[in-house]
């Protein structure tokens, strides 16, 4: 299992970051995506790496949105709905990964796509998990709010529960007919294509975060 860089570039712990930015509330829901996206791209993106981050992030979330009083629900449901944002975001880069890599025969088969998708549908229970394990540590108005957005979103479905559900979709029409049945020769060469693909996709979101702080950045200055 990869351990994800607590601290961010500005050497501060990544609790901190979201909880800074969630007092300010200065667009927070931008705030919590941009600095999630900017976590996620930097080494590699698998399930244990996106795992730590959604867990710091919401923990985050909620001691900044303490201070905000009995508005502090509205701010932290914001942080959230940032942070499935970025999630939607990852499912988009593991989905170029795993283009790019079938692309390549000789490493990459059923098995291996298999393996992929299943991270990719794991991804919306890890999220709804984490929020629950989240609110068992914190205040009682966190725990509620957090609790509130679980029961929702296993009742109305997760931005990043439909995302995923449709790239594995489309990752299943577009590559099972192509790949090869060949199971991957020996637990380190299955272990070699995950980290790859976890490498590739992290350098996927890099240019999603990119591009997506661009656009906004052009509709901010044409406002």
């Amino acid at each position: 299992m990869g351990t994800v860089k607590s601290e961010t570039s500005h050497h501060q712990p990544l609790e901190d970051v979201i909880k800074d930015a969630v007092e300010a509330d200065n667009n927070i829901r931008e705030e919590v995506r941009r600095i999630t996206l900017n976590v996620l791209s930097d080494g590699k993106l698998n399930i244990d790496e996106i795992t730590q981050v959604t867990y710091r992030v919401v923990k985050g979330a909620g001691l900044g949105a303490v201070i905000h009083g009995p508005d502090g629900r509205n701010k932290l449901a914001n942080a959230v709905a940032g942070l499935d944002d970025a999630l939607c975001s990852a499912a988009e880069a593991s989905k170029l990964a795993i283009e790019e890599a079938s692309s390549h025969v000789k490493t990459f088969n059923k098995q291996d796509l298999q393996h992929a998708i299943k991270d990719l549908n794991d991804l919306e229970s890890m999220y709804l998990e984490t929020l629950k394990d989240v609110a068992k540590e914190t205040s009682e108005t966190v725990s509620e709010t957090l609790n509130d957005l679980v029961r929702h979103g296993r009742l109305t479905g997760t931005g990043i529960g439909q995302k995923a559900t449709e790239t594995a979709k489309l990752l299943n029409e577009q590559l099972s007919e192509r790949l090869s049945e060949t199971v991957s020769a020996g637990v380190d060469s299955a272990s070699k294509v995950t980290s790859n693909l976890a490498y590739a996709a992290a350098g996927f979101l890099e240019a999603i975060a990119q591009t997506l702080d661009k656009k906004i950045t052009s509709t901010s200055s044409e406002n």
